[in-house]
Parts: structure tokens; C-alpha cells; sequence
């Protein structure tokens, strides 16, 4: 009896503590995730980075799973061996509602299981299906409280052992009581969740982390040491323990959420989306700087969409791409738009000459008016639609990437990445002995575009060893707010980075 007690409550007490520390270690994990460019200055001498590190740090997440499921499985077991003690003893204060609560306690308690061994393969398999993960964690971690506090509440416990009534038990076989520590325990998960997670109607942004170009894509017949990094920032729905950080660490910045602002699932279809347009681009002008393939081939103005009520909508086509207008060539939507103020009226009909599922035909298109968009403005013509260059990638050798899952998206490493290219197809590379990072899209023309976040990005590049930062020029002073003391370089083009370069060798 005095042994089964003791081996009682030692299991007892074994399952608490995994389940606490379960949830203790989930409550850790979510910190270090808004917390993640803390340690962003990590390096191996093998030169990964900490970006890199971070998809081997998922994989512990698995501890957690880990953690409640064997809670579970003591309790299965330690209900297990007090029933069979139980029965045979005093078998008419077991009754029939302490039996089922019994079996649905056990039930909860497999479940806990199946449920964690899910997220064990989920975390395995797929790490970056965050909301997936997330899900299968907090009904794990419900479940388990939920075991606590029944458990503690003594709703059902088969207890007739020897013979004899444990103190405050009723012969019914049940004893009710307030789960004072299961209920504090929830109290207190539940107020830090709220402030780890619960958004506040603002966005953040805050430093972010680099991530070396050069390890990030390889290129067919291509070899480089050089170290060009982009620089990633943090930009996301910001919590209440995000006004704390701000408190606590540098260059947090707030915004009211914009009300048009779309769904986290569309907007990171649209940045996974961007950072892939921007590799492509990056390989085409790379690879064109270095000597091979044509790089971007402007091939006219492709209608992207026609609006329901456009004057044309009957003549033009989402998908058709413009290379004439009247006698003039159309290569880009610039043409496009400088022909239509110049020479076209509203009401005119224009000839085209257009590529339409592959062939080159020729349709009359009407024009329109537009309202004027600024007072004392006359009207313009239009035809309705909506409009983009069109461009042809040559890119003619292989390019493996990695995947990082913390690198999300968005084109802002374009630029970097495009030097980075060049670098592989240079002998003896061309950044000499600098450790480069820099932000900006790459544009078609080889010109470098703005980004944001760049006092957050300047900020971060001056807590690596980074010897020079490229910026677009135009954010030049953003980047000094962020770290005056940084080796800060504006450039417009990726031909103002080869040619400091050079020159600074």
C-alpha cells in the first residue's frame, strides 16, 4: 500500500513537470521567435550564419511534443496501476460515474499523445508550416491542462485501497475541490500568451539579420570566399510584449495597421513571390555583366488587365503584349505612356500591333478620358487597362538556392544577390578583401530601387563585421539614422557598386 502511494505520487509528480515544462519551453520558443535577431551576430568558422542556424533550432521544437506526450503516458499508467490496485478492495465506492470519468480521463490522456506524435512528425517533416505547428502545439498544451485540472480537481480517483478512505473522500467515490495550482498554471500561461500574441492594431518594424548571398545561391561552374550579404528586417502585426522590446532594444518602430491592410496567408504569397522575381532578375543582369546570356530583354508593354468598363475592353486582351502603337515601337510601358501623352487624344483610336497567344496581330483600339488627376490638368487619353513591361529572363546557366525558413521573402536582396552572382562568375571574384553588405532591389535596367526598413537594416549590418553597406541613394540618410558610424556607400546602379569596388580594392 505505502509503495504504491509512493510510486503514486513520484509519477505524479513526474507528469506535472513535463507537462510545465512543456508549456514553459513552448512559452520559450515563442519569445526567441520575436526576439530572433538578438543572436544574429552568430557565425561558425565554416562562415554559416545565423539565419542558417535557425532551421537546425526549429527541429527542438520537438522536445516539446516530446515533453506532453510523456506526461501522458505516466498518467495513463499511474491511473492504470491505481484502478488495478482498486479493484477486488472495496469495489462498491468505485462507482459507475467514477468508472466512466476514469476512462474519459484516459482518453484525454491518449489523445494528448496521438495529438503530440502529430506535431513530432509535423516538426520533422514540414518545420516551416508554422500555423500548422502552432495549431497541433496549443491543442496539445490544452489538452494538458485540462488533464491537470480535472486531475487535481479529483473528480474521479478509484481510492478504496486497503480498505480504507483517503481523509475528504465521500463514500460516493468522488471528492470536489478548487485545482488551485492547475488553475494558477493556466492563469499564468494564458496572461503571458495574451501578451506574447495578442495584436494590438499596430505593425512593427525591427532589426532584422544578414544572410550571406554566396551561400545563399550557387551558380553552375561559379565559385567564390567572398562574403556580399543581404540584410533582412522584421516587419509583422505587433503584440503588446513588442511595446516592452521597444523599450528594451533599439529601433522599433510602430504604425497603425493600414484598414485595407490584406491577410497575413495573401501577403506572404505576395513576398514569396517577389523574392523569387528578384532572384530571377538578379541571375539574368548577373550573368549578363559577367559575359553570359542577353540578361533582361525588353519585349514590349503586356497588359496585365482590362477593366470592366474599358472604352477597348472588346478589342484588348488580358495577357496581349503592345509592340506598336501607330508607327512607333513600344518596348516598355514608359514608351507606351510618352506616345499616349504626345500624340493621342482622347477619342482617338489607336492602330497596334500586338502578340496574342504567340502571334503578332493588329487590332484598332478606341481611347477614352480620364479624369485629371491634378486641377488645371487637361484630360488624357486611355484605353482602360493596366500595364507592365514586358521582359524575357536569359538565364542560361543554373542557379541552386537555399532555402532559409527565415527568409520569407520580398525583393530587397536583389541587389546583393545580383553582385553576389557576379562575384561566383568573376576569377578572383570582385570584392577583393571587403566583407559587403547592402540592400535595394534589382530592377530590369540594372538600377537599384528602395526598399524599407533601412535605419533597421543599417542598424543590424553595424552589429556584424561588415566592412562597407551599400544603400540606394536616396536612403542615404536613413541608413546614417540607423548607424552613424557604419561605412555607408549610396549608390543608383549595381555598375556604382562594381566600380567602387574597384577602385577601393
Amino acid at each position: 500500500m505505502d509503495k504504491l502511494s509512493k510510486e503514486e505520487v513520484k509519477q505524479s509528480r513526474a507528469s506535472v513537470l513535463c507537462y510545465l515544462t512543456g508549456v514553459a519551453l513552448l512559452i520559450f520558443a515563442i519569445i526567441l521567435g520575436e526576439l530572433l535577431w538578438l543572436p544574429a551576430t552568430i557565425t561558425t568558422a565554416s562562415g554559416m550564419q545565423w539565419i542558417e542556424m535557425i532551421d537546425w533550432v526549429l527541429y527542438g521544437l520537438i522536445i516539446i511534443p516530446l515533453l506532453l506526450a510523456t506526461g501522458a503516458l505516466l498518467r495513463i499508467n499511474r491511473q492504470r496501476r491505481m484502478t488495478k490496485a482498486a479493484i477486488g478492495l472495496v469495489i462498491e465506492n468505485h462507482t459507475k460515474a467514477s468508472r466512466l470519468l476514469g476512462w474519459l480521463l484516459q482518453l484525454l490522456r491518449a489523445a494528448i499523445i496521438v495529438v503530440s506524435l502529430i506535431a513530432v512528425l509535423t516538426i520533422a517533416v514540414s518545420n516551416d508550416s508554422f500555423i500548422r505547428m502552432a495549431v497541433l502545439l496549443s491543442v496539445t498544451v490544452i489538452l494538458a491542462y485540462a488533464d491537470l485540472v480535472i486531475s487535481e480537481s479529483d473528480v474521479w480517483r478509484p481510492f478504496a485501497l486497503g480498505g480504507s478512505h483517503p481523509a475528504g473522500y465521500s463514500g460516493s467515490g468522488l471528492r470536489l475541490k478548487f485545482p488551485k495550482r492547475s488553475a494558477a498554471a493556466v492563469l499564468g500561461t494564458a496572461i503571458l500568451i495574451t501578451l506574447l500574441l495578442c495584436p494590438t492594431g499596430y505593425l512593427v518594424t525591427y532589426p532584422g539579420m544578414t544572410l550571406n548571398m554566396n551561400r545563399y545561391a550557387h551558380v553552375e561552374g561559379g565559385s567564390s570566399e567572398g562574403e556580399i550579404n543581404g540584410v533582412l528586417v522584421f516587419d509583422r502585426p505587433a503584440f503588446i510584449a513588442d511595446w516592452l522590446y521597444g523599450k528594451l532594444f533599439a529601433l522599433y518602430e510602430f504604425e497603425p495597421t493600414p484598414e485595407n491592410e490584406p491577410p497575413l496567408s495573401e501577403t506572404y504569397a505576395q513576398v514569396v513571390a517577389m523574392k523569387n522575381d528578384a532572384d530571377s532578375v538578379a541571375a539574368a543582369i548577373a550573368m549578363q555583366k559577367a559575359g553570359v546570356g542577353e540578361g533582361v530583354i525588353v519585349e514590349g508593354a503586356r497588359i496585365v488587365a482590362v477593366l470592366k468598363d474599358a472604352v477597348a475592353v472588346d478589342v484588348l486582351q488580358a495577357g496581349d503584349v503592345i509592340v506598336q502603337m501607330n508607327d512607333r515601337p513600344v518596348y516598355t510601358i514608359d514608351d507606351m505612356i510618352s506616345y499616349m501623352e504626345e500624340e493621342v487624344k482622347p477619342g482617338m483610336d489607336v492602330g497596334m500591333k500586338l502578340i496574342r497567344n504567340g502571334e503578332l496581330i493588329s487590332v484598332i483600339a478606341p481611347t477614352g478620358a480620364s479624369a485629371p488627376v491634378n486641377e488645371g490638368e487637361s484630360e488624357r487619353a486611355v484605353f482602360g487597362v493596366s500595364v507592365q513591361t514586358a521582359t524575357r529572363l536569359d538565364i542560361p546557366l543554373d542557379i541552386d538556392y537555399s532555402h532559409y525558413i527565415a527568409h520569407v521573402g520580398g525583393p530587397s536582396h536583389g541587389a546583393m544577390l545580383t553582385l553576389a552572382i557576379i562575384d561566383q562568375l568573376t576569377p578572383g571574384g570582385v570584392t577583393g578583401e571587403f566583407r559587403v553588405a547592402g540592400t535595394g532591389t534589382i530592377e530590369s535596367d540594372g538600377s537599384i530601387g528602395l526598399v524599407g526598413g533601412v535605419p533597421q537594416k543599417a542598424y543590424a549590418v553595424s552589429r556584424t563585421k561588415a566592412d562597407v553597406f551599400f544603400v540606394p541613394a536616396a536612403l542615404e540618410q536613413a541608413a546614417r539614422s540607423g548607424a552613424p558610424n557604419l561605412n555607408i556607400v549610396p549608390v543608383e546602379t549595381i555598375d556604382d557598386i562594381l566600380t567602387w569596388l574597384e577602385r577601393h580594392r
